[in-house]
């Protein structure tokens, strides 16, 4: 959520930044609301000032009378300052983050703009396959069972792909503490308030599983962002002890309501996967900086693992509600000729903060808003560029060098 003061006093560059991010809002509206609002919160707060005058005297029963009718005005007006309230707050949970002033202005990921290409990519005697074709790893990707289990896009990883599964994110996890990052195993379900202050709700709703909805009202996380963020929610944290630097590994949840159609086959887009994430509160003056270090450590970990990938500025309407700026990585997929989408970091900035009212104080005492940051350092997809990648012509998948202690084993074998 951005600052409602900054909103009423910018309203033509603020409707203008929804509009690059898909947004429509009715901010005629917003302006009747916020300034109505603000008229009523004065006379509200003139009135009490005025009973407060009058209950220092002694009141003749006249007064007192009129008092009492004042009470009963003064209850009314803040029974309708309540409403009035609710709708405004209500109107800028609908408001994206402000672009940064580096986010392209586009309407979609076809106007993502390429920051650098990184890497050789692969070259084969034959024609590469898709992830779930190459022989050796079909079998261990059962996603017919996982359809029979729990419906279409689940699976079962079986043998030795679910070992460099676990493997990949052990790698992941034990790179990213030798970077200074705390490991954090948070719950993966979370109350509403949470999905709220993260900014999934009330923009992404229709992406999140609800689990018992009548009675728990909980959701299932679709990345470990929420639970880490909220984890210092309401709290006030002190400059000396930032950055505060988390990871965490969750399987994560994602209905992917509006990718019918799209990567039917195999397991690119699917409901429940791994993801390892990393999560940062920051002084305002260090998230830039930050966020140029998290995208670094997301590179470092695609070069470890041998793979041809583009780095991708991510445009205003491709961004999401919370992020400022965003970058993705997309390692190139032989099989399907195309690069995909692995690793991205964002900085929220203040967005995040505000909502879930982290500050800060400085070393004067003095207080304001944290700034949080996110990156997924692995996830389900880096499996498959690899598959993808390290095929072989037999339908054999070398192992990258830097996982082989994690694996125990350097190839997996198409055993016909």
């Amino acid at each position: 959520m951005i600052d409602l003061k900054f909103v009423r006093a910018n309203i033509e560059t603020v409707e203008k930044n929804c509009l690059s991010r898909n947004v429509k809002l009715d901010f005629k509206k917003f302006i009747q609301l916020y300034d109505s609002r603000y008229e009523l919160q004065q006379k509200i707060e003139a009135m009490r000032s005025e009973r407060r005058k009058k209950s220092v005297s002694k009141p003749t029963p006249d007064e007192i009378a009129k008092i009492k009718e004042a009470g009963k005005l003064l209850k009314t007006l803040e029974t309708s300052f309540a409403e009035m309230e609710a709708q405004v707050n209500d109107f800028a949970l609908r408001i994206p983050n402000m672009n940064h002033e580096t986010t392209p202005i586009g309407k979609d990921e076809t106007e993502d703009v390429t920051v650098r290409f990184c890497g050789t990519k692969p070259e084969f005697s034959f024609k590469p396959k898709e992830h779930f074709q190459v022989e050796s790893v079909a079998r261990m990707m059962d996603l017919e069972r996982g359809a029979k289990a729990s419906g279409s896009r689940f699976y079962y990883l079986k043998d030795k792909l679910a070992v460099l599964e676990r493997s990949i994110i052990q790698f992941a996890i034990d790179r990213t503490i030798a970077k200074g990052f705390q490991l954090v195993l948070p719950p993966i379900m979370v109350k509403e308030d949470a999905m709220f202050a993260t900014g999934f709700f009330p923009a992404d709703k229709n992406e999140i599983y609800s689990v018992n909805p009548d009675d728990d009202k909980l959701f299932l996380i679709g990345t470990s962002e929420v639970p880490l963020i909220y984890m210092h929610a309401n709290e006030i944290l002190k400059a000396e002890d930032l950055p505060l630097k988390y990871v965490a590994v969750t399987p994560c949840f994602r209905r992917e309501s509006g990718s019918y159609g799209k990567d039917t086959r195999g397991m690119f887009r699917v409901h429940q996967f791994y993801k390892v994430e990393m999560v940062v509160f920051c002084r305002p003056e260090d998230s830039w900086k930050i966020h140029d270090e998290l995208l670094a450590h997301e590179e470092s970990i695609l070069q470890e693992l041998g793979m041809c990938y583009r780095v991708l500025n991510v445009c205003s309407g491709d961004l999401g509600f919370p992020a400022a700026k965003k970058y993705d990585c997309e390692a190139w997929f032989p099989g399907q000729g195309k690069y995909r989408e692995v690793t991205s970091t964002s900085n929220t900035t203040d967005y995040q903060a505000r909502r879930a009212k982290i500050r800060m104080t400085d070393e004067k005492g003095l207080r304001c808003l944290a700034h949080t940051l996110n990156g997924t350092v692995a996830s389900d997809r880096p499996l498959l560029a690899i598959i993808e990648s390290n095929q072989t012509e037999q339908g054999d998948v070398i192992i990258p060098e830097c996982l082989r202690k994690y694996t125990g084993f350097d190839i997996i074998k198409n055993e016909k």
